[in-house]
């Protein structure tokens, strides 16, 4: 399927176009910059993913036009991905990042300025040519950064640091600049080291390689193996709900395979004999045998996890606004110094005005505030999948739960088995095990997972067809059986006796939910599930009403087993026989209200509900493509829903705090300066001194004891 895009704007040399779906896409903008600068004739590339805006400006003789729209109007969605996830072309012009604009790295630079202090100790004996040229040697790196700037056209903080820097040095002031240098390497110091640490909570959480693969040995005999051991040329199969593990071409079957992970469209793709399928996606319905081509790291969920370490530096909303207002100030300090000298033609003053600047304390600190709070949230079993999602989950105003697995413990109990003819409980169990084998929503676990504890043989199944979220049907030992809900007994025109619905009725009284095993069109038996609340959800719940956040129930269970439990746990609203379609369509309802809405699930049925949710949120046991399409995965506990939300807050909340320092500081500086009162020491103090300060204030999650405002880790005894 091609993407969706709208031509914004086209003329000679530049072409503009926006798409929903860049934004969704889990790639940085410097993916798109390093791909569609590779192409022949381009110039300049400006990505704006957060918005879904593409620029490009390019030589009208060597760049191919027809050839780049036929690139967006018959390229599939899969195929630019893997466009702008490889490495990209060396041909044509490579635009270059901020991070190859260095002569030292953040540590060597660092020292050099560090180290650079013990000859201005001994200033007074030294000639001012050498303490110049050290200067102006350390100041290089903010130079370069500089010329980029003017390289692109734009008068941003480099040219005002560079500016500052360079008449600090000419002028003598050598403390001044390097002060100036020191705190700005500082800086670079903390932000790489923050990372570092956040990248290495965050893949504890992104072990890829632990997954394991249904590999066909031979025509009879399926093995489960390591995703490590599969090799290229193997016959993988994947059944519903399952994780497709390497990348390859579908060799038999039909499915509908959900491509969110990679694509960020919710709606499902149909794979037949012959289409490519990739790592990372899931099968949602059906089955497939697919012949490996691409296994371990040469596969596409080996780029999503790279992607995600990527993303985790990608700016908020908020960071992007507050830095768009800030470079506004640059050509506005730069009149004010201007005119300062004009005024009264002193230097320092000049030097001590262009060294204000509101913009590089918001760019260092925000990105540290994201990750370090990301890494606190990693750190307790928490993985938000860009930082993205943290700013979104602090905004979300309706928290929509699943029930399954969710609410109740995820291991739901066949409490009874009611059978109508002469059968055993143990025959019925072995018959509807075999039915279930394989499949991953937790009553089929739990189904399966009570047959082999009771040393029942598990039957070959054959022809099995599988509807999620209300049943399945199959052959075991030739005989036909269904066994599901009683929508899927509607769905399947099967008959219920009042005999059997009043048997039902007294099972749903109990609080059970029933399935209905059934051989040629009658029912035999019925399977009364019972699934607890988990002790800490009317907490969890009570607590999300404290924090203003409306709480709904939306699950698939009939009305009164759905009343009954909102009941329990003291939810106002609640939709009941909400099947996977319908629930993405209440959420969707939901966004349309103007909410900001989360949804918490865990099961394969969730998937679709998951992916239209503002985010999405499951359990770390849930079902595989449920963990993959969400955008946020906690453990099991729902304490560790409230601690996302509450590091959610504590990150913004830290943001906004810097800001406000950041603005107040600076405007005293820039004041001061214009005033004369301030020298170019103090201001280099108050302007990158406030952003050393900011940058700790953001890292404050690795310094400071968070255990007593987190729900995880209270005293649960008192809690309850």
């Amino acid at each position: 399927m091609a993407i969706p895009y709208k031509l914004k704007e086209i003329k000679r040399g530049k072409v503009k176009i926006h798409s929903d779906f860049f934004k969704y896409l889990t790639v940085s903008d410097e993916a798109f910059v390093r791909y569609f600068s590779s192409l022949k004739g381009v110039k300049k590339v400006i990505s704006r993913k957060a918005a879904g805006l593409l620029t490009i400006y390019y030589d009208e003789k060597e760049f191919d036009l027809s050839g780049f729209f036929d690139l967006l109007n018959n390229g599939t969605r899969e195929m630019i991905l893997s466009l702008l996830t490889s490495n990209g072309s060396t041909n044509g012009q490579k635009q270059q990042s901020e991070e190859e604009f260095r002569i030292f790295s953040p540590k060597t630079w660092f020292k050099l300025n560090t180290l650079a202090f013990v000859p201005l100790v001994f200033r007074a004996a030294l000639p001012n040519w050498f303490l110049t040229s050290i200067t102006l040697t350390l100041g290089s790196q903010v130079f370069l950064k500089g010329f980029n700037s003017l390289r692109k056209g734009k008068v941003d903080v480099h040219i005002l640091d560079s500016s500052a820097v360079l008449l600090s040095s000419l002028q003598g002031n050598h403390l001044s600049s390097l002060l100036m240098t020191w705190l700005l390497s500082l800086g670079d110091v903390i932000q790489e080291k923050t990372e570092q640490k956040a990248h290495v909570e965050i893949e504890k959480l992104l072990n890829y390689k632990d997954d394991k693969a249904f590999v066909l040995i031979d025509d009879d005999n399926i093995v489960e193996k390591p995703v490590t051991q599969v090799k290229k040329g193997d016959i993988v199969v994947v059944y519903d709900g399952q994780k497709i593990t390497v990348d390859g071409k579908v060799l038999k079957g039909n499915a509908l395979v959900n491509q969110a992970s990679l694509t960020g469209e919710s709606n499902p793709v149909h794979k037949k004999p012959g289409d490519y399928v990739y790592a990372g996606t899931f099968v949602e319905d059906g089955k497939l045998y697919i012949e490996a081509e691409k296994v371990g790291d040469e596969t596409a969920l080996a780029k999503i996890v790279r992607i995600i370490e990527e993303s985790v530096n990608q700016p908020i909303e908020a960071q992007l606004k507050a830095e768009e207002m800030a470079n506004k100030f640059v050509i506005p300090t730069l009149a004010i110094a201007g005119t300062s000298y004009l005024l009264t033609r002193d230097l320092n003053r000049l030097t001590s005005t262009l060294i204000i600047d509101y913009h590089t304390g918001i760019h260092v600190s925000t990105p540290l505030s994201i990750m370090s709070h990301m890494a606190l949230a990693a750190k307790h079993g928490i993985l938000f999948k860009s930082g993205r999602h943290l700013e979104i989950l602090h905004n979300v105003d309706t928290v929509v739960f699943d029930k399954t697995g969710t609410l109740t413990i995820g291991s739901p109990e066949l409490t009874e088995i009611v059978t109508f003819d002469d059968r055993s409980e143990d025959e019925v169990l072995q018959i509807a095990a075999s039915l279930e084998q394989r499949i991953t929503h937790p009553i089929a676990k739990s189904i399966f997972s009570l047959a082999v504890r009771r040393g029942l043989e598990i039957l070959p199944r054959k022809d099995s067809d599988y509807s999620i979220g209300m049943g399945i049907e199959g052959y075991i030992n030739d005989k036909h059986y269904l066994l599901g809900s009683t929508r899927y007994m509607e769905k399947k025109n099967i008959k219920i006796p009042k005999k059997v619905k009043e048997i039902v009725d007294q099972l749903h009284a109990k609080g059970e939910s029933v399935l209905y095993l059934v051989e040629k069109n009658k029912i035999i038996a019925l399977l009364g599930i019972s699934d607890p609340l988990k002790p800490e959800s009317k907490y969890v719940v009570s607590q999300l009403h404290k924090m203003g956040r409306e709480v709904i129930l939306c699950t698939g269970d009939n009305d009164e087993a759905a009343r009954r439990v909102a009941a329990q746990l003291g939810i106002r609203k609640f939709y009941a026989r909400a099947f996977p379609d319908e629930k993405a369509k209440i959420i969707k309802s939901l966004k349309k209200q103007g909410r900001k809405v989360a949804f918490i699930g865990d099961g394969v049925n969730d998937a679709p509900a998951l992916s239209v949710a503002d985010i999405g949120i499951s359990i770390r046991s849930g079902a595989d493509i449920a963990i993959e399409v969400a955008d946020v995965v906690i453990n099991n506990n729902l304490f560790h829903l409230l601690d996302a939300i509450k590091i959610s807050d504590l990150a913004l909340k830290n943001v906004d705090q810097n800001f406000k320092v950041n603005a107040i500081s600076n405007t005293i500086g820039l004041v001061g300066s214009f005033l004369g009162w301030f020298s170019p020491v103090v201001s280099t103090l108050i302007n990158n001194g406030t952003s050393v300060f900011l940058g700790f204030n953001a890292v404050k999650p690795f310094y400071k004891d968070y255990s007593k405002v987190l729900y995880s880790t209270k005293n649960q005894s008192q809690i309850f």
